[in-house]
């Protein structure tokens, strides 16, 4: 991570305002063990323009929650990323006195958009977009142009364990052929046969 981006971070912590930079620090951890931001100013930077909102529509409860959503789509959220900030919103609205504004009635907004995402199928259910298939074969493809460089990084154990694995991809399987039923075995039967293991048939 850049200097720069490490100072814009920490900007969002260190205030003069130490209820809040306790929250924005705590919000920061989260983000980072969780994983869910590519980014991870970006659930700061919608955490703190949701306070600014709600602050700055204290008579309008429902406009401030419908500018905190425009907000989030407005950023591509997935399901779970919007999920994270109404956690962290509800978290820090239950535990903050507001000077000049209620925010009772945004809280319980808050929380009804929140059981509306909740109650949304997962979205590992969304259609396979056409494709996937060539797109898959692709990679594939291209992996196995990368085998001999992969190998290279490899000791001979591993190379070897590897090799057993696709050798039958490679090679067809080697079966035992058996005599039907009621067929003669000729190798060992026939005694007159010219296969018989004691008859020089030259």
């Amino acid at each position: 991570m850049k200097k720069t981006e490490i100072q814009a971070l920490e900007g969002y912590f260190k205030t003069d305002n130490e209820h809040w930079n306790e929250y924005a620090f705590d919000m920061l951890c989260e983000t980072i063990q969780e994983g869910q931001f590519e980014n991870p100013g970006i659930p700061l930077k919608l955490f703190n323009s949701a306070i600014d909102i709600i602050t700055g529509h204290s008579e309008s409860p429902l406009k401030a929650a419908n500018s905190i959503s425009r907000e989030m789509e407005d950023h591509n959220l997935s399901v779970s990323q919007k999920l994270f900030i109404y956690k962290w919103l509800e978290k820090y609205i239950k535990w903050t006195k507001f000077e000049d504004a209620d925010p009772s009635q945004i809280k319980e907004l808050i929380q009804s958009q929140a059981e509306v995402l909740k109650n949304q199928k997962p979205e590992y259910n969304k259609p396979l977009v056409k494709g996937i298939r060539e797109s898959l074969k692709d990679l594939v493809q291209l992996e196995i142009e990368k085998l001999p460089k992969t190998f290279e990084d490899l000791d001979t154990m591993q190379r070897l364990n590897i090799l057993c694995k696709l050798i039958p991809y490679v090679l067809p399987k080697v079966e035992a052929v058996h005599s039907e039923k009621d067929e003669p075995d000729r190798m060992s039967n026939n005694k007159d046969s010219p296969f018989d293991w004691g008859m020089n048939v030259l």
